[in-house]
């Protein structure tokens, strides 16, 4: 049994009793247990009880000796605060009250969400604070579940559906190769400059942030070079009209897609 396996025994956390996080877990944050870490989770637990819940935040508090672990909650969980436990009142998709807590705390090295599972609420929260996640720090997704879930807003029957959690980070394994795509007009937004691993578990995932800044092999300015060398220029200019037709047909296709939803 690892120590953290311990600790959420004894903290009787759902982290390891409903779920099969605490190894997974133990895998990225084991070589940061003696270092002076942030850590901010969603969610305490125990519904409107200010004195219910924080099972998990006592078991980082014991497993990062030297750590400070914030946290977050709708409800008011102020007497589970701690010298080393922090909570704020406030929602997860609440913009405002997030940037204010990290402009208080600043980045934090793990980041857990925890919270209400809803895929729009998952979503929006990744969006808002992944940029709060230090540089070769961990961000958790947990009970991804839900996104097959119908009362969480999920679908398990379209699992192509853009809405839900789970394709939402599937899509994220593009933004890592993004400098592979074949398309001169592709945008690279923040998170493709700064997540270099995606890992799905059983209801769990988990993002490493770092510089992917990885040049391609072959690609040049999200370009394949041509071969041939004669007619050069004429080639280019082919090339550029195959790249505006597959552009055009792709804003196209969107446009159907979103009069079909009306």
């Amino acid at each position: 049994m690892s120590n953290l396996s311990f600790l959420s025994l004894k903290y009787k956390t759902d982290k390891g009793t409903d779920h099969n996080y605490i190894e997974i877990y133990e895998k990225y944050m084991k070589s940061s247990r003696n270092k002076a870490i942030s850590l901010f989770e969603i969610g305490v637990g125990g519904y409107h009880s200010p004195n219910q819940g924080g099972n998990s935040l006592k078991m980082w508090e014991s497993y990062f000796k030297k750590g400070i672990v914030y946290a977050i909650d709708l409800y008011n969980k102020s007497p589970l605060q701690t010298d080393r436990i922090k909570i704020f009142k406030g929602s997860q998709t609440d913009k405002n009250f997030l940037e204010k807590i990290f402009r208080k705390i600043g980045k934090v090295d793990f980041i857990i969400d925890d919270g209400s599972h809803q895929n729009n609420h998952i979503i929006k929260t990744f969006e808002y604070i992944f940029k709060y996640l230090k540089k070769g720090g961990y961000y958790f997704i947990e009970d991804i579940q839900t996104s097959y879930w119908p009362g969480y807003k999920g679908n398990s029957f379209d699992l192509n559906v853009s809405k839900n959690a789970i394709n939402y980070f599937k899509n994220i394994v593009d933004k890592i190769n993004y400098m592979e795509l074949d398309n001169p007009f592709i945008k690279h937004d923040y998170f493709s400059k700064n997540i270099t691993e995606i890992h799905f578990y059983h209801n769990l995932v988990v993002i490493k942030k770092s510089d992917n800044d990885e040049k391609s092999n072959i690609l040049i300015n999200n370009t394949l070079p041509i071969k041939k060398k004669n007619y050069l220029k004429f080639r280019k200019f082919l090339r550029l009209q195959k790249y505006y037709f597959y552009y055009i047909k792709f804003i196209f296709n969107k446009f159907i897609e979103l009069f079909k939803l009306k």
